[in-house]
Order: C-alpha cells, then structure tokens, then sequence
C-alpha cells in the first residue's frame, strides 16, 4: 500500500500546458467516428424519410412516430447488460459484431414489405446500437488521457451531426429520386464494412490513460499499478453508478437532451412540409443546414472544454447548462413564430449554442466513472438518452400533434405547436439536471481517481 500523500500527488495536473492530439494514435478516433456517422446517416435517412412511410403505408402520426422507437426495443434489453459485458470482455469484438449486425438488420429493413416487416426489422438495429455507446466512449476514454477528452470525445460526437449532413444531402437524394428502401441499404453497407475493420483496433487495458497520467507525475507509483483480475457484476456495477449523484444527474439530463435535439428533431423535415409546403428535397436540405451548425458546435467544443478544463468540470457543467438554457429559448421562439426562414435561423443558432456548450459533458461521465465500469456507465448514459429521449419524443410529438389535429387545428400548425410544448418542458427540466450535476462533478472525479490509484495499489501491494 502507498500513503494518501503519494495518492494525491498522483492526481494529473489539468493546469499544466494542453497536449496536441496529433502527439496520440488518431485511427482508432477516426474508425468510431465512421461508425457513428454511418449509424447517423440512418437515422437522418428515416427522419427524411419519415413522411414518405406514412403515407406509403398509410398511417396515422402516432403509428409512423413508432418507427424510431422500434430499435429501443432491443437497445433497452441489451445496453445495459452490453456494458457489463464490455468491462468483463474484448470491447473491439463486440463493437465490431455489434456494427455488422447492425448493418445486415438495415439490409432487411430496406426489403421489408409490410409496416409490421419494417418496424420488426428497425428494431434489430438495437443489437447494433447497443454496443455503440459502452464500447466507443469506454475505448476512448482508455486511448486517450483527460487532458484531451474533451476534444476526442467531442470530435466522435460531431460525427453524429456529419452523418446527419450526408443523410440530408444524400440521403435526401436518394429517399426522393429512387424510394426510401435505398436510403436504409446505402447506410447498411458502409456498417457492414467498417464492422470488419473494426475487428483491427487494439483493446487497451481498463484505465489505461489514467495509468499513464499517474506515471507521469508521479514515475515511482508506476511500479505499484497493475490491471486488477476480478471483474465487477451487473448489479454491483449499476449500484456504483447509481450511488454517484452526478452520474445519476448527468444520466437523466442526457434523457432531457436527447428529447430535444434528437426526438423532437424527427419530425422537423415533415413540419416544414406541411407548415411551409416544402419538398422532401427542400425539406431535407434544411434538416442538412441544423445538422452543418450542430457539427461546426461539436468540432469546436472538444477545444472549447480542454481550453477549460483547468477552471474545472463544475464550470463546465455550468457551461453546459447555460446552452441547454440558450436551446429552450431559441427553439421555443422557433416553433411559436409560423414564419419558415426566422424559424430556421432560431434552430441553428439553438443547434450551435447547444453544441458547442455542451462539450464538457461527456468528459464529466468519463471522469466520474470508475474505469473498470465505464463500458456500463456509458451503457446507462446512452439508454436514457435513445430510450426516455430520442425514442420517445417522436410518438409523444405525434400523439399530441394528433390531439391538436382532433381540435381543428390545421396539420401544420398540430406537429409545430407540438413540438413547442415539448421543447418548452423537457429542455427546462434538461437544463436544470445538468445544472445540478455540475455542482459536484469536481469533487466526485477526484473521489474516482483517488479510489482507482488505491484499487490498483491494493491488488499489488
């Protein structure tokens, strides 16, 4: 055993000079970040496409608002038990099985010939879309030490906006020249592919670059840290993450958040067709527009919260409620004024605020996340993101925009004031559980590295 003194002087210095990305290995970055961009591009090609669906099949909102829940489904079942899984097992195996079942199940989904075909096939998609979240963001935070982070784990998430931007432009193109069929395959096969070259990346230990950091202020503790043997359990694993008040606040705002970017954006495309008589093709484009301002937010917010790190994950987290705040607001104004370019310029700038302040998040889960339970961490952090979130706002906004409709409400302004109530409440109760989690972001990621240097002593004292 070493003394708290030497625990202490192990803790990484955030203050010292940033280091530059390009001094780390960059293929595994840029290998995740295809993989999520292709998983993007489907959901962007089913948002564009989401209309065409319903009347292809001829349902009603709340039917067709059933669609992106589907892969739920399965992601439910398996996210969590996936992330217990990708602490105990190789995460590169199951990242790269996960991505082609992913792809084969969106092969199926383009041949399906019935709605109950189309949305039984969408929802083995959840296979794939379970691994995502516990494998890449637990992989990354290993490759990659805190001090760069915030820009890793922020350029991958910019991936979710840039498989957006070719699912509104190409995706678009394709859903409107040759069917909508095509649109799933043409994301399909690219998961298929980079599933296989996946199967290349190297696994690294379990806290590795909080390893190499406590080497590096501290090279005489470096002969005392090995990778402990035994594994944590499903159970044990969620009641430790569950016993931190900023996971569990950061969980539950992520739900918040992911409502309103992500669910209630579903239905946009379809709001300016109906609301402003645009094209699939116009339509899409100006999905493509929101999707180039969330991107041009994410690539500068990895900087943006590295350059800030020394002021510490509170103010961060601070940070990052402000721009939820700055979303509520821009976003509330865009669905109450029915005029298409005001509108549009209100998203954008809510898209961008949002995007770019709320960088400093996810490196908070990472911090505060043991590292031999990360892969579950992230598990909890992504369901409640795709099941209370991004699932279920396009069949609550469709249910409501119905209930509008059944009060003589035209079908434009049905989906528009729909989406309004929804981003009012959830985005008000987003901003103030990121709020609360910052106020102990700080405290607690000093607690979790303290505890992961004495682990790793006590098991080779």
């Amino acid at each position: 055993m070493i003394d708290p003194s030497a625990e202490a002087a192990a803790i990484p210095d955030i203050t010292r000079k940033l280091p530059s990305l390009r001094q780390y290995a960059l293929r595994p970055l840029v290998i995740l970040f295809i993989l999520n961009a292709v998983d993007e591009f489907d959901r962007a090609v089913l948002t564009i496409a989401l209309d065409d669906i319903r009347v292809y099949f001829g349902l009603s909102d709340f039917t067709v608002g059933l669609l992106p829940l589907a892969v739920i489904f399965l992601t439910g079942i398996l996210s969590l038990p996936v992330g217990n899984l990708a602490d105990r097992s190789k995460r590169t195996t199951i990242l790269a099985v996960g991505a082609m079942i992913w792809g084969f199940s969106g092969l199926l989904a383009a041949f399906s010939r019935t709605f109950l075909q189309l949305f039984l096939t969408r929802g083995l998609l959840g296979i794939g879309q379970a691994t995502i979240g516990p494998t890449h963001l637990s992989l990354l935070s290993d490759y990659y030490p805190s001090s760069v982070r915030g820009r890793v784990m922020n350029y991958w998430r910019s991936a979710n906006a840039f498989g957006s931007i070719l699912g509104a432009v190409l995706g678009a193109a394709i859903v409107a020249g040759i069917g909508w069929r095509w649109g799933f395959a043409a994301a399909a096969i690219p998961g298929l592919i980079f599933g296989l070259v996946a199967l290349t990346l190297p696994e690294p230990k379990r806290g590795a670059a909080e390893l190499d950091e406590a080497r590096v202020d501290n090279p005489m503790l470096g002969e005392f840290l090995r990778e402990p043997t035994d594994k944590k359990g499903f159970f044990e694993s969620l009641g430790i993450i569950f016993k931190s008040r900023t996971l569990r606040y950061m969980i539950f705002a992520n739900a918040a958040i992911g409502f309103t970017l992500i669910g209630v954006l579903v239905w946009l495309p379809t709001l300016f067709e109906r609301e402003y008589g645009l094209t699939t093709e116009q339509a899409g484009g100006v999905f493509g527009i929101l999707a180039v301002a969330a991107f041009i937010g994410q690539w500068f917010a990895g900087p943006f919260a590295d350059n800030r790190l020394h002021r510490g994950l509170g103010y961060l987290g601070r940070l990052g409620a402000l721009s939820v705040v700055i979303l509520l607001v821009t976003w509330t104004a865009a669905f109450a004024v029915p005029y298409a370019p005001l509108a549009l310029v209100l998203l954008i700038f809510g898209a961008f605020a949002a995007s770019i302040g709320s960088g400093g998040l996810i490196p908070i889960v990472a911090a505060c996340s043991p590292p031999r339970i990360r892969s579950q961490s992230f598990a909890a952090f992504g369901l409640s993101l795709s099941v209370m979130g991004a699932a279920m706002a396009p069949l609550v906004v469709g249910g409501v925009s119905e209930l509008f409709q059944m009060a003589d409400f035209s079908e434009g302004d049905a989906l528009r004031y729909s989406m309004l109530l929804a981003t009012v409440t959830v985005a008000s109760l987003g901003a103030w559980l990121v709020w609360e989690s910052s106020r102990t972001a700080d405290e607690e990621a000093q607690q979790t590295f303290v505890a992961f240097i004495a682990e790793q002593t006590a098991h080779n004292a």
